[in-house]
This record gives C-alpha cells, structure tokens and sequence, in this order.
C-alpha cells in the first residue's frame, strides 16, 4: 500500500530550519575554536622556537672561541716548558748545598755524642747542628780550630736547602696547577669566563723560579710563599742522639 507524505506545516518547516541553522552555527563555533586552538600552538611552537635560538646564541657567544683556546693552549705549554727548567735548576742548586752541608759536617769538630759543634765568626758562641746553643761547659769556642767551618755557614747552608726544599714542592704543586687546566681545555665547551679565570690563576700563582724564566715582574704578593724552617730547628739524623743524651734545644733556640 503506498503512504502517503503529508505536507509539513509552517511550523514545522521553521522548526527544521531553526534546527539546521543551530547545527550550523555550532560547527562554525567548533572549527572556530579548533583554529585559534591551531594558531595558538603554531604561535607557542615559534616562540619556544625563538627562545631556543636565543638561548644557543648566548650559549655560543659565552663560549671562548678557538683562536683564544689555542692561544691559552700554547700558554701552558710554555709555562710547563719553564716549570721543568726550574726545576732542572732547582735540583742541581739541592746537590750543590747538600755537598756545601757535607762537606761542612765532615770538616767539624764533634763531640762525644756524635754531635757536630760551629764556633760563630765573632768566635764568642757555639752551636751544635740543630742550632742549639751550647755553653762554655759544653765546650769552650777556644777549643774549637778557627779553620773549621763557622756556624753562620752552616747555619746559612742548611736555611738554603730549606728554600731549595719549600721552592721544589711549589714547582711540583704548579705543574698539577697546569695539568689541571690543560685538562680542562681539553674537555672543550670552555666559556670565556672560565677561561680567563685559569689564565689568571697561573700567572698570578707563577713561582718566582717560573716567572724569573719567563722574564715576568714578580707579584706584589707571593700566595704560596711559606716560611722557611729557622736554624734552631735544622732537621738532621742527630736528632735521636740528642734525645738520648737529654740534649734537646729549647723551643725559639738559636742564634740571636
């Protein structure tokens, strides 16, 4: 049987278009929000973007360049070229004192005890070699040959090696200083700040040895200077015989 379709009435017609026009307002609205949602993230994506190429610029210019790594490079080695000439000088200065010591305890006068004893120029006071100061009951200066070795010689010698001594170990201590910044030009991505702090703190902590060689003025200042063991405390192998005898130098003993 055919059916019939019946006409629709004006309010159903209108009601049809008022639903058609809502649905296509709607989609209007969502592909609205879909696009600016779109421009949105494309706007962010250009920014993070822009940020990170500022970010890579400033990176790369904090960066020291390689011309200046070169140069710092080329720096170290001849400061390290220097370190080893002085300590080359250093030691050989060592065995001339230590043969100039030698040579003065074998010429000594000694005592029971092993102790070797210096009359001092004036010719007035005796000193063993630990600097102490020995009475005229111990033994008279008289006793002593003017021709044997003075005490202020002794005395001079042995204060020497203690410099030779405290100036080596600071050359050993600087060559660390510089491998230390060898290898830290090496890892590379150096920024020009810390390249210039470790091209300060090897110029300014040079041992006066490195600098002499280097031809450069010495520091107003010497950050590693340390003081040098006083003639009263001379370090010897006599030290347990003092011990033994109960002649042990009274601290601060020494010449005046």
């Amino acid at each position: 049987m055919m059916q019939v379709v019946l006409p629709r009435g004006w309010k159903e017609e209108f009601a049809l278009a008022a639903a058609m026009r809502r649905e296509d307002i709607l989609h209007r609205e969502k592909m609205a929000r879909m696009e600016a949602a779109s421009r949105q993230r494309i706007d962010e994506a250009r920014i993070q973007q822009k940020r990170r190429e500022q970010e890579f610029a400033a990176l790369e210019a904090a960066f020291a360049p390689p011309a200046r790594i070169a140069e710092f490079r080329n720096q170290l080695d001849t400061y390290d070229t220097k370190t080893v000439e002085a300590l080359m000088d250093n030691q050989k200065a060592i065995e001339i004192v230590r043969q100039k010591i030698d040579d003065m305890r074998g010429e000594a006068q000694v005592l029971p005890d092993g102790r070797r004893v210096f009359k001092t120029i004036d010719g007035q006071k005796v000193y063993d070699d630990h600097g102490l100061e020995l009475s005229r009951d111990v033994i008279d200066p008289a006793g002593i040959d003017d021709r044997k070795p003075r005490w202020e010689s002794y005395r001079n010698a042995n204060e020497e090696h203690a410099r030779l001594t405290q100036e080596r170990q600071q050359l050993h201590d600087y060559q660390a200083k510089l491998d230390d910044a060898r290898a830290r030009i090496d890892k590379g991505e150096i920024t020009q700040k810390d390249l210039d702090a470790l091209k300060a703190d090897i110029e300014t902590n040079a041992p006066s040895a490195v600098r002499d060689k280097l031809g450069l003025e010495k520091p107003k200042t010497d950050p590693e200077a340390k003081p040098v063991a006083p003639a009263s405390s001379l370090p010897d192998a006599m030290d347990a015989i003092m011990q033994k005898t109960g002649h042990v130098p009274a601290p601060g003993a020494g010449p005046s």
